[in-house]
C-alpha cells in the first residue's frame, strides 16, 4: 500500500465525519461529501484494490471545482441560500462541476480546478482574518499550503508524495473549518 493510499484514507475519515455533523452547513457537509467520495475512490486507486483512475480523477477534478467553493459559500456567507437550502446549493453544486469539466474538457485549461479552490481557499483567509478567526485562518491556510506543494512538485524522499502534502492538509485544513463551524457565535446547540 502506497503512502497516497493511507493519506487518502485519512482525509476520506475526516470528510466522512464532517459530513455526518449535522451541525454543519448543509453547503459545507456536500462539499465534505464531494471530498470522502474523491479520496475513497483514490484509496482504491493508489492501494490497487481496484484501480480506477478515470474515475478517480473525474471526482478529483469535481472536487476542485466544487467542494472548496460549496466550503468558501457556507463559512464566509454563512447564512445565505447557497449555504444552508438544498435547492441553492445544489445548483451552486451542478453548476460549479459542469464550469469545471467545460474548462478542463473543452478549453484544456486542466489546472482551472486547482485554480477554483486556491482563490476559494484564500477568500476564506480574507474573511477569516478580518474577522479574527483563527481556527478558519489557520484551517484555510493549511488547504492553501497543502495546494502548494502539490503544484509545486514538493516530497520527501521515500515517505511523501506531493499528493501526500495534499491529502494530510486538505485534511488538516478541513477538520479545522469543522472546529471553527461548530465552535462559531453562528453554530446552533
Amino acid at each position: 500500500m502506497t503512502s497516497l493510499a493511507i493519506t487518502d484514507g485519512l482525509l476520506s475519515l475526516v470528510a466522512a465525519a464532517a459530513v455526518a455533523t449535522t451541525r454543519l452547513p448543509l453547503a459545507f457537509r456536500m462539499g465534505s461529501a464531494l471530498l470522502a467520495v474523491t479520496a475513497g475512490l483514490g484509496v482504491l486507486r493508489f492501494s490497487d484494490l481496484l484501480p480506477l483512475p478515470t474515475l478517480h480523477g473525474f471526482f478529483s477534478t469535481f472536487s476542485a471545482s466544487s467542494a472548496f467553493l460549496l466550503m468558501a459559500v457556507s463559512t464566509i456567507w454563512i447564512n445565505s441560500a447557497g449555504a444552508t437550502r438544498a435547492k441553492y446549493a445544489s445548483i451552486l453544486l451542478i453548476v460549479s462541476g459542469a464550469v469545471g469539466f467545460v474548462m478542463v474538457d473543452l478549453f484544456e485549461l486542466t489546472r482551472f480546478g486547482q485554480v477554483v479552490a486556491v482563490l476559494c481557499a484564500l477568500q476564506i483567509i480574507v474573511y477569516a482574518a478580518r474577522h479574527k478567526l483563527l481556527s478558519a485562518l489557520v484551517g484555510a491556510v493549511a488547504l492553501e499550503l497543502g495546494f502548494i506543494l502539490f503544484a509545486t512538485g514538493q516530497h520527501v524522499p521515500n515517505l511523501l508524495q506531493p499528493g501526500d502534502f495534499l491529502h494530510l492538509l486538505t485534511a488538516a485544513g478541513l477538520a479545522l473549518l469543522v472546529w471553527y463551524h461548530q465552535h462559531a457565535p453562528h453554530a446552533s446547540p
